[in-house]
């Protein structure tokens, strides 16, 4: 069950499972977070020693659960920032067990089915939402915002291009993937997210890059990657000082406000400010009774009183953790850009890591303007978990684990669908 070369059929399972719970845990109930549980803490009872080999990206993302824990002595409502750090560190964990028994390979299949099933119910039980800032109609889907739609979609895209374009995939499987692939173009589009479609274009793009910087020697890799990076921050200050972020906002109908996300930017600082050391709590601000929060949601007109938070990472950190929370969530964003390079510089090409890096970037660029992988029972915790941790073991395990190592050989054992990574078809 744990040899990531001999458990193909039970991880594709789990991940589809894991990506159906994450999309529709809402509507699903208690019984879906269990079964999200009993998948990844089977696997852990059976075989315990996956996590005792090369523990030090263990220990490293265990450090913000830890202090998300730690600040239930601080919070004012501890009981609601205890239960909600006990479920994010064991979101961690899953995503952590994960790593070290699915291969990628089996990540990108399993990603393709649960993202198809989470696209083909949003497709026939969704809906449109108004939005009140910008005045505006996108499907939502069977999300309670478009975004989280988008967000699904760009995932599926990513997880079906693997099937596609990086691994040799049996032709049984090309009807699923192109299938996955269009279901997530369409809703792409429809949901109208500029977030989504910005973040998915990056992911994409990291992928091909990845895949060039391969074809290269090894020797050249390293000046090649400075010379993009340089390359696209260079561009990246030209482009706003002569005002393409404006035009790209507007081509997108949204105005320099970013539809009210500064005004909320800047309330958060105003809050952060108050207790700017360890902040309010994990999860602290957003409760009942608290008057910003409640301020807050009647002027964005979030009627529920429930799944707001201040579209983005960093500031959504500040308030809940102060200055330990932006060192603590900016080292995960510095991990998302380094262990990528590490990877290409280190091991020669193979599919996982461009996956990887894809997910990398996706998560990057989305942290900007939403709050993926610091929240319970959600995609983003659990995928960037695996992420890191596999690219982690990519660079520093020897060929003599290879036998459990079956995401970095980018095997499969699902009855010849998969043979060995290409770094292109």
């Amino acid at each position: 069950m744990t040899d990531p070369d001999g458990n193909a059929i039970y991880a594709i399972a789990a991940v589809a499972l894991s990506l159906y719970v994450f999309a529709y845990s809402v509507r699903l109930g208690q019984i879906s977070i269990l079964a999200f549980y009993a998948v990844w803490f089977l696997p852990v009872a059976l075989a315990p020693r996956i996590l005792l080999r090369n523990p030090a990206p263990i220990l490293v993302l265990s450090l913000l659960p830890v202090a998300f824990l730690l600040s239930t002595a601080w919070s004012d409502v501890p009981s609601v920032t205890l239960r909600s750090a006990i479920q994010y560190a064991t979101t961690i964990f899953c995503g952590i067990v994960a790593a070290r028994m699915v291969s990628v390979p089996n990540l990108a299949l399993g990603g393709t089915l649960g993202g198809l099933a989470v696209l083909v119910y949003s497709a026939m039980n969704g809906s449109y939402s108004y939005d009140y800032v910008d005045g505006s109609y996108a499907f939502q889907g069977a999300f309670a915002s478009k975004n989280q739609l988008g967000y699904f979609a760009t995932l599926t895209m990513i997880f079906a291009l693997g099937l596609l374009a990086i691994y040799r995939t049996h032709f049984v499987l090309w009807p699923l993937a192109v299938g996955a692939m269009g279901m997530a173009v369409w809703l792409l589009l429809k949901s109208d997210s500029a977030t989504s479609l910005l973040s998915a274009g990056a992911a994409f793009a990291a992928i091909f890059m990845v895949r060039g910087l391969f074809a290269l020697e090894r020797g050249l890799r390293f000046s090649a990657i400075c010379l993009l990076l340089s390359a696209t921050a260079g561009a990246a200050l030209a482009a706003f000082r002569a005002g393409v972020f404006d035009a790209v906002l507007a081509a997108f109908g949204k105005d320099s406000t970013l539809t009210g996300r500064t005004y909320l930017w800047n309330q958060a600082i105003e809050i952060g400010a108050r207790n700017p050391t360890f902040g309010l709590g994990y999860n602290a601000f957003w409760t009942h009774g608290r008057p910003e929060a409640e301020q807050l949601w009647e002027e964005f007109f979030i009627t529920g009183r429930t799944g707001f938070h201040f579209h983005n990472l960093l500031i959504e950190s500040y308030v809940a953790l102060g200055i330990l929370g932006l060192i603590l969530v900016g080292g995960i964003c510095v991990l998302l850009v380094a262990m990528p390079i590490t990877a290409i510089l280190q091991r020669r090409g193979t599919g996982s890591v461009m996956i990887c890096s894809g997910l990398s970037l996706l998560f990057l660029v989305r942290s900007g303007a939403e709050v993926d992988f610091i929240t319970a029972y959600t995609a983003g915790s659990f995928l960037v978990s695996f992420v890191i941790v596999h690219l982690f073991d990519h660079v520093h395990i020897r060929t003599k684990t290879a036998g459990w190592r079956g995401a970095q050989a980018g095997t499969s054992d699902l009855s010849g669908l998969f043979s060995k990574t290409t770094a292109a078809r």
